[in-house]
């Protein structure tokens, strides 16, 4: 690429801190995204305080016609804060009875689960059993006559379920259903956001991914630019996915939102220790975005603000089978984009220009009682450019599009099966399309299955494999092409892989997963490289109120350094995969009230890892990274205490003690973003009529000193100043309706309008060198139905 964007036409991303540390006196604007009237909070098990299950209301169902005998159906429902069934399966059943009791299930009613008073989303199971009725005898003078009549299971809160008869002289015997709430069993380690709760959070925006930063061992390259240290993990090596697709750009350019709209996302899983043997190729953590379950109606919200505007909208398609309940649907569609209109914004106030938008569109149609076809279509874009006046500019435009396809299968004995196929296209370059850029046309393909073995046992698997072309266009006559030809060369690259895991409950209370994972990788020339990842998790409950978390892994990645820029993906293989050890134990505490206290210890090494981020603040690029190889180490304690950001008054305080350090060769130094004391707090309260408001604060240790003379390394003995920042946010909601409803909310990152310093560099004398304060407020109006 050209000198005039040598580091940034690899993205914004890496633009973040230079262009913040030029423009210290700048304030930067940011946008939201805000949670629709009452966002579902991830399903919990029965054991959990204050939580009681969905209670079936209105669930019609028809005895099939031509069927005989008495059949049980075992269905998986999806029970909405509404009391509405958004999602169904079938778990065991034979026809024609799995399709009767999936056509009826779309139109069930329920009170919803609640917990602690709240009502909640919730998984449950839910057992129909069919019996044709007695045959009911009527006089009629000396004859007998017999009247066969259908049953019609159904459900009210109190009574359990009965078959009608036209003859009260006989009705048919009383059979219950079975109702049983499925809590997910998260892995041992990793903490579970709600969108519920990311948007009542101060600073996220009411983005879930953005509340990632909120949580213990996260340390950004700089405050609010969302680009993280996770025990001591670089940026390049986490992993982020949304329904096990991957995400090669999280979050739009220059402090943007992310480019998944939160109405899509359900909950986000935070993995800071070893990931579940599925999210593999990273070797560090993986932040993965679980969809939301369609409404199956025509649904939607939209929200306008200073900087963008965005929507999402959803319509049910598809008339169920003949008798099925009123309003049911065989299939959804929803589709939702913001865009933004920040270079109006950004060039009054500066000479600075940013723009981007995203989209998604996602389908859902059921084929059967157990077969369901899905497509999912996501992208974004980016463009910034730091001067348009000037004529050597830094800057930087980044695309990326992603379209999968998957089919779902459920089968009687309780295992279920997906194929998934995902087409993707990734570039980034300059901001002028004659400039030089690199492309990425991938095609992956994922096999995953899970079956029970017994009552206690689950079998998991699944093949992985997927295609690179990497291209590079550039011109000879660039300073910069012998680098980029080294770095990113045009080449084809593969990978192909497979994993199995078991979950026992060896015992009440304790649970042992372990998995193992092998990917293989082949790039250019013949080059192969083989990972093995062996990991095991495991859960002991001492005590109903207290439980032990403990995981240990190995994870292996492909060399990189260019953290979520869509394309660039150096071509190093020969040099070796990065391979990562993690593990972490720790306790956590059920206390009165839903307070939950923690203490986690974390153990992290990474080996042949490529960070000239972390090794030394060092955001240009060249070909003699590749020899920058080296072992980075991590250790600390997380301690949390919380309170659910969906209640009343809820909060969280956390504290993280930890230290960082990398050696290549016989150097060893602390890590550049080595910041050994973290600590945070937040307080959020609902005042009634509608009204909420929260308040974060958080305090980080100084960034260590690079000492210059000789050898360049950083020492810990001098550090820059401490960081301090606090987060505002406040909301208005009014209904409109039972599911109707519009807000009005004010949100503010750094308040306390803080200078950062993101460099602290000593040689005869000692330079401090600051980024901001960066600033990022947000107004906006909401409305959903």
């Amino acid at each position: 690429m050209n000198t005039r964007a040598v580091a940034a036409s690899l993205g914004a991303v890496l633009l973040a801190l230079p262009v913040l540390a030029r423009a210290q006196d700048t304030p930067a604007s940011s946008s939201a995204q805000q949670d629709e009237t009452a966002a579902p909070e991830a399903p919990a098990p029965p054991a959990q305080e204050g939580l009681s299950p969905p209670k079936a209301h209105d669930t019609p169902v028809e005895y099939p016609e031509g069927a005989t005998g008495i059949a049980e159906v075992v269905l998986e429902l999806t029970v909405n804060v509404e009391g509405a069934v958004t999602d169904a399966s079938v778990v065991a059943g034979a026809a024609p009875f799995d399709a009767a009791a999936m056509a009826a299930a779309r139109g069930w009613r329920f009170d919803p689960a609640r917990r602690a008073g709240r009502a909640v989303a919730a998984r449950i199971r839910y057992t129909v059993r069919f019996e044709p009725a007695p045959e009911p005898k009527q006089t009629l003078g000396a004859t007998e006559v017999h009247l066969a009549e259908p049953v019609r299971p159904s459900v009210s809160p109190d009574a359990p379920t009965s078959g009608p008869s036209r003859s009260p002289a006989a009705p048919p015997p009383v059979k219950a259903f079975e109702v049983v709430v499925r809590g997910e069993r998260h892995a041992p380690g990793s903490v579970t956001v709600t969108r519920g709760e990311a948007r009542n959070l101060p600073g996220s925006f009411g983005d879930p991914l953005r509340s990632v930063e909120s949580q213990p061992g996260i340390v950004p390259i700089v405050s609010g630019v969302p680009s993280f240290f996770i025990r001591g993990a670089p940026p390049a090596n986490v992993g982020f996915f949304i329904d096990g697709v991957d995400i090669p750009l999280l979050y739009h350019a220059f402090l943007g939102p992310s480019v998944i709209h939160p109405g899509l996302i359900d909950s986000v899983d935070l993995y800071r220790g070893a990931s579940p043997v599925e999210y593999g190729r990273f070797a560090g953590p993986v932040v993965a975005a679980n969809m939301r379950p369609f409404d199956r109606r025509f649904s939607g919200e939209g929200t306008l603000r200073a900087i963008d505007v965005g929507g999402l909208v959803e319509v049910p398609f598809g008339e169920c089978e003949p008798g099925a309940a009123p309003g049911c649907s065989r299939g959804s569609v929803r589709v939702s984009g913001r865009y933004s209109y920040t270079g109006v914004v950004l060039s009054l106030l500066s000479n600075a220009d940013l723009r981007y938008w995203d989209y998604q569109a996602q389908t859902s149609y059921t084929l059967g009682p157990r077969d369901t076809i899905s497509i999912f279509s996501f992208g974004a874009f980016d463009y910034f450019r730091s001067d348009r006046t000037a004529e050597q500019d830094q800057g930087g435009k980044v695309s990326f599009h992603r379209l999968d396809l998957r089919w779902d299968r459920k089968l009687p004995s309780g295992a279920s099966l997906r194929v998934a196929l995902t087409g993707g296209f990734d570039r980034t370059g300059g901001t002028e399309d004659t400039e030089s850029q690199v492309t990425d046309n991938s095609l992956r393909l994922r096999v995953q299955a899970a079956t029970p073995i017994g009552s206690r046992v689950t079998l998991r698997g699944g093949i992985d494999a997927r295609g690179d072309k990497f291209q590079l266009r550039t011109s000879p006559n660039y300073i910069s092409y012998t680098d980029y030809s080294v770095l990113f060369p045009a080449r084809l690259e593969g990978v192909v892989g497979a994993y199995t895991g078991l979950e026992i409950e060896a015992a009440p209370g304790i649970v042992v997963a372990p998995g193992l994972r092998a990917d293989l990788y082949a790039g250019a020339g013949g080059t192969t490289a083989l990972g093995v990842d062996p990991r095991v998790t495991a859960t002991f409950a001492v005590d109903p109120d207290v439980k032990i978390e403990t995981s240990l892994g190995i994870a292996h990645q492909r060399p990189n350094f260019a953290a979520q820029v869509p394309g660039a993906q150096v071509a190093d293989l020969a040099g070796g995969l990065q391979q990562a050890v993690l593990f972490s134990s720790g306790v956590k505490w059920k206390l009165p009230s839903s307070v939950t206290a923690s203490i986690t210890g974390f153990r992290t090494a990474y080996f042949h890892a490529l960070d000239p981020i972390g090794g030394a603040r060092d955001f240009s690029i060249d070909r003699t990274m590749l020899n920058r190889r080296s072992t980075i180490s991590a250790a600390g304690i997380e301690i949390g205490l919380s309170r659910p950001l969906t209640r009343k008054l809820g909060g969280f305080l956390s504290y993280t003690l930890s230290h960082s350090e990398q050696t290549n060769g016989r150097r060893r130094t602390v890590s550049g973003f080595d910041r050994p004391h973290v600590f945070q707090i937040g307080l959020t309260y609902d005042f009634g009529w509608g009204i909420r408001a929260g308040i974060r604060s958080m305090l980080y240790s100084g960034v260590p000193a690079l000492l210059l003379e000789g050898s360049p390394k950083f020492t810990s003995d001098r550090r820059g100043a401490p960081y301090f920042r606090v987060d505002l946010r406040i909301e208005k909601r009014w209904k409109l309706g039972e599911k109707s409803w519009w807000a009005v909310n004010g949100e503010i990152l750094n308040a306390t309008s803080t200078k950062e310093v993101v460099r602290i560099d000593c040689g005869g004398v000692c330079v401090e060198r600051f980024a901001g304060p960066v600033i990022l407020p947000s107004v906006g109006i909401e409305a959903g139905f």
